[in-house]
């Protein structure tokens, strides 16, 4: 009897641990969360310049969501066309240089896209590995996305429901290097959340939110991002420095907390 128990429970280790084994050999290091839609692109087979990958119909404004991915080390291209308005972007096109990302590592980008519709591209080398882009589509809020419509036209004056003004300017003729221009000092962890907003289209802006544990830099870019809204962050006791760096730049710039 008692080897008869043995054999049985060495033979369910051994299965176990096959078992094991095997689920490993078949992870290929992405960790697509699962409310996305995947597309897996394997590079040996799909290379060159612009290559479409996929288009998505947007039947009215909405909020896209990208999450990228590659076990390959070599760099790829990845574009995306929006056939309409990418809000706080003065391009319809964005692209994303993408190497080797896996496990927790990943590109992630968040749209407010006009209705029309979108299209990925691909340019890369051919290469032996896989590329994966995870995407979703939701519809956007109608009053919130009037609300960032009207920022994206360069009425900046516009936060969310909660929010005060701590900082505004005119950016034309201003020259600053890490001026700080809001400062945050919390003697207990706390929930913060900061909008800030610029219509500079020329020169460089940017606004960093630094402290001693948690840092957000380039939180606007005249062409990549003028708007950063309502990011939210926990944050440890200690003090927190709001600065300015800009150059040549044309616009406004305004930024506003949620304590």
């Amino acid at each position: 009897m008692k080897k008869t128990i043995c054999f049985i429970l060495i033979l369910s280790l051994a299965v176990g641990f096959s078992l094991v084994i095997m689920d490993l050999s078949d992870w290929d290091g992405f960790n697509v969360p699962s409310r996305f839609e995947k597309v897996t692109v394997d590079l040996s087979d799909q290379f060159g310049t612009d290559v479409l990958l996929f288009r998505k119909e947007l039947n009215v404004p909405s909020t896209v969501e990208f999450f990228i991915q590659s076990n390959d080390d070599s760099a790829k291209n990845v574009k995306i066309v929006c056939e309409s308005e990418i809000l706080g972007f003065s391009s319809n096109e964005i692209e994303y240089t993408v190497t080797k990302l896996t496990g927790n590592s990943c590109i992630a980008s968040t749209l407010s896209m006009n209705k029309g519709g979108y299209s990925v591209y691909l340019t890369s080398e051919k290469a032996e590995g896989k590329l994966v882009i995870g995407h979703q589509e939701k519809a956007a809020d109608p009053s919130e996305f009037e609300r960032l419509y009207k920022i994206h036209n360069g009425d900046l004056n516009n936060p969310p429901e909660g929010y005060e003004e701590i900082y505004s300017t005119s950016l034309a003729g201003k020259s600053r290097k890490d001026e700080v221009i809001y400062t945050l000092s919390l003697d207990t962890a706390r929930n913060i959340c900061l909008s800030v907003y610029t219509s500079a289209k020329q020169g460089t802006v940017s606004v960093d939110f630094i402290g001693e544990y948690s840092n957000f830099t380039g939180l606007v870019h005249p062409q990549y991002g003028r708007i950063c809204d309502q990011l939210e962050a926990t944050l440890a006791p200690g003090e927190y420095r709001m600065k300015l760096t800009c150059e040549n730049a044309d616009g406004q710039l305004y930024v506003f907390i949620k304590k």
